[in-house]
């Protein structure tokens, strides 16, 4: 499986681009050049894609390298909202959904909330239920515009792990005053992203991947993402519609049931300073968060 991955080596100013095999990190911009990035390597199809990466004469070991988002600074992080039946009960079984939609609903978290895997992310005084949820991500590969449902899968390049860190309380707020989830869900490092890119064509099915969340080493949910209600098609055809996506949007598509808001010791479940949280696609890729508290950083 192609791995591929935004990072810094010893030295760095400018990030590289790099494809991931076992605790090797293949130096991509070494052999094609410095313009060279995610966006140019998923333009491409899977077969020249994988050339280049076999052919490649540096390798660097992967624990020397520091792996940023797959996309450093996208135009958007775009999260699609209410997109698993169960996790919408979980959410109006504690006031924090006053409507059943009946097509895709969206927000966005912005772009400097974005970090990468091994990222050190604050609890906010104050906060006291930090959840997780991890999500299946997907990375525009070019311009996409009122695009047919049928035609969408053409626009996406990669898949990749969004890990949607939410401070409950706050989101509650935002519910009732009837706002979109700004605070609650942009503070800062509340984006973990990563760490991999995989092009979409090395994926069966994007919809028959296991969903996880590890914290302290006990897992917290492993949900398949067929679960999802809406998918990637019908997405990306609801919203081109007036809205265009950019090459290098990142697309998260929904929660899964079994965050912390949906469990009955919910209260034990929400993330602490000293909590190392884990989000990942099983067998594709994992991304790995500390929690500190104010000032640890």
């Amino acid at each position: 499986m192609i791995r591929l991955a935004t990072f810094l080596s010893r030295g760095d100013v400018r990030p590289r681009l790099g494809a991931v095999r076992g605790d090797t990190m293949l130096d991509l911009t070494a052999a094609r050049g410095g313009d060279w990035d995610m966006l140019r390597a998923l333009a491409l199809p899977v077969a020249e894609l994988r050339g280049i990466i076999d052919a490649a004469k540096v390798a660097l070991p992967l624990a020397s390298c520091h792996v940023l988002p797959p996309i450093p600074n996208p135009g958007k992080i775009f999260c699609v909202g209410k997109n698993s039946k169960v996790h919408r009960a979980e959410l109006a079984a504690k006031g924090m959904l006053l409507e059943d939609p009946k097509e895709p609903t969206s927000f966005v978290k912005l772009t400097e909330t974005l970090v990468g895997d091994g990222a050190r992310v604050v609890r906010p005084d104050g906060i006291t239920t930090f959840d997780y949820e991890p999500e299946l991500a997907f990375i525009i590969s070019k311009r996409a515009f009122q695009v047919p449902r049928e035609k969408a899968r053409d626009y996406v390049g990669a898949i990749t792990v969004l890990n949607d860190l939410t401070a409950r309380e706050i989101q509650k707020q935002e519910v009732q005053l009837g706002t979109k989830f700004w605070v609650s869900k942009n503070m800062p490092g509340f984006t973990p992203v990563g760490p991999y890119a995989v092009p979409l064509a090395e994926i069966a099915d994007p919809y028959d991947l296991w969903l996880t969340c590890v914290v302290n080493g006990e897992q917290r949910l492993r949900v398949n993402t067929d679960e999802y209600i809406h998918r990637i098609e019908g997405i990306i055809a609801h919203f081109s519609r007036f809205m265009p996506f950019e090459a290098g949007d990142v697309i998260a598509t929904g929660a899964p049931r079994g965050t912390a808001i949906g469990q009955p010791n919910a209260a034990e479940l929400y993330l602490k300073p000293g909590d190392v949280c884990v989000a990942g696609l099983e067998g594709v890729m994992e991304i790995t968060t500390h929690i500190v508290a104010p000032g640890e950083a």
